[in-house]
Formats: C-alpha cells, sequence, structure tokens
C-alpha cells in the first residue's frame, strides 16, 4: 500500500524536489512549487494510460496558475505567455538534473544553487 503513496522525488544540489498537486492557498507559488506541480503531472500514474506532454502539462499548469492568481486578487498575463515561461524553467532544471556525474564540478555547483534559490515566478511583484 505504501508503494501506491511513494511520491516522484529529484535532488539538485541540496534541495529536494517532490511532486506536489497543488499549489499552497494564500502565497505566490516559487519556481520549486511550478517544478513540483510539473513533476506531478508528468508522473506515468497521474496522467492515466497514455502520458502527458510537457506541453500538455505546462498548459494545465498554466491554466492552474492563472486561477491561483485571480484567487490572490492579482493581474493576470496570457496562458501562453505563463506557458512558455514555465517550460523554460523545467527545462533548465531538467537540463541540469540531468548532468553527468563528471561534469558536475564547480561550476555546476554554483549553476545549481542560482537555480534553487526560491524566488517567486518574475511574472508578477506582489503577493496574496
Amino acid at each position: 500500500m505504501a508503494a501506491l503513496d511513494a511520491k516522484a522525488k529529484k535532488t539538485l544540489g541540496t534541495v529536494d524536489y517532490v511532486e506536489s498537486s497543488e499549489f499552497a492557498q494564500g502565497i505566490l507559488p516559487t519556481k520549486k512549487d511550478v517544478i513540483q506541480n510539473m513533476l506531478y503531472l508528468l508522473h506515468p500514474k497521474r496522467a492515466g494510460q497514455a502520458q502527458r506532454s510537457k506541453e500538455d502539462a505546462a498548459q494545465l499548469l498554466a491554466e492552474l496558475l492563472q486561477e491561483h492568481w485571480s484567487f490572490c486578487n492579482l493581474y493576470t498575463i496570457a496562458t501562453q505567455s505563463i506557458k512558455m515561461h514555465i517550460l523554460k524553467v523545467y527545462e533548465e532544471f531538467s537540463k541540469l538534473y540531468q548532468s553527468r556525474n563528471r561534469r558536475k564540478n564547480e561550476l555546476f555547483t554554483q549553476k545549481a544553487d542560482d537555480f534553487n534559490r526560491i524566488n517567486s515566478l518574475k511574472i508578477t511583484r506582489t503577493g496574496c
């Protein structure tokens, strides 16, 4: 039974990214939150028989972000712009995560640390 509740977990540098199905209420999501939601949406067990593409997952997440921002009474931007930003962030995470061990030198560590800084998505400036 515990195997069914197992969550996908990826570690980049010293930070763990554990899949999550929703955003925390009352605060703006961070890049880490977006990546954790993408991990959830792209997990084969969550997507059903046919695995979801990155594009489809980003589209769903963009709509969820717009809804979250509306709930927080924030001005939103076009879904397509949000989707492209999500894909860019997830692609950057994927490249860093999939780096070979022999390439994980001081420069890699610096890039991973820079990426892991938990900043709000730079699409809006204010919080809920």
